[in-house]
């Protein structure tokens, strides 16, 4: 009679089981080395720059009205030389993009 100790098909469960608890140890320490970066500070975005922005109109420009949707301004203004559509960041107030009807 064959000895069990000796049977393939338990060796193989055995090294099954010692890769798969291997795997699992370093899962765990991924996740402890994640948790700890992320609590410093150093997972994740970089915290963008307070950049300080203003958006200045033309002289005599006349702002005929104002939409907002999410994390954008988009502004109907009327200038000398015609009509404009601009549409600012609300992050930081920069200039995203801008349309210009020329004056009839």
């Amino acid at each position: 009679m064959p000895d069990p100790q000796n049977n393939a098909a338990l060796k193989a469960a055995k090294i099954a089981v010692i890769i798969l608890s291997s795997l699992i140890i370093l899962a765990l320490i991924a996740l402890v080395v994640g948790a700890v970066m992320k609590l410093q500070g150093k997972g994740g975005k970089a915290a963008p720059a307070a950049l300080p922005s203003s958006f200045t109109l033309a002289p005599g420009s006349q702002i005929l009205s104002m939409e907002s949707q999410p994390g954008r301004v988009i502004l109907h203004i009327k200038t000398a030389t015609g009509e404009e559509v601009d549409i600012l960041d609300t992050e930081d107030g920069h200039l995203v993009g801008q349309v210009k009807a020329p004056e009839r």
